[in-house]
C-alpha cells in the first residue's frame, strides 16, 4: 500500500514522528511497568496528540487554500 503523506515537508516530518512515537508506546506498554514508565507513556500520549493536531492544522489550512484559489470569487476580472 503507497504511503499517502508527501515525500518530504512538514506533513511528512510529522507522520514519521508519530509513527516513531507510536512505536515507542507499544514498546512500553508490551513491558511491565513502573512509575517512571507509566509517566513516559503519558507523556508520549501528549506528544501524539499534538502532532496529530498539528497534522490537522496543515490539512485544514491546505483545504482552506484550495477552495479560496477554487472559488470564481478569487479570480481576476477579465
Amino acid at each position: 500500500m503507497p504511503n499517502p503523506m508527501p515525500n518530504s515537508g512538514p506533513e511528512q516530518k510529522n507522520y514519521a514522528e508519530i509513527e516513531r512515537l507510536e512505536t515507542l508506546l507499544r514498546t512500553l506498554r508490551e513491558s511491565s511497568s513502573t512509575a517512571r514508565e507509566t509517566e513516559a507513556i503519558r507523556e508520549i500520549g501528549l506528544e501524539i496528540a499534538l502532532a496529530v493536531r498539528e497534522v490537522g492544522a496543515m490539512l485544514i489550512n491546505a483545504g482552506w487554500q484550495q477552495s479560496y484559489a477554487a472559488s470564481p470569487d478569487s479570480q481576476p476580472a477579465g
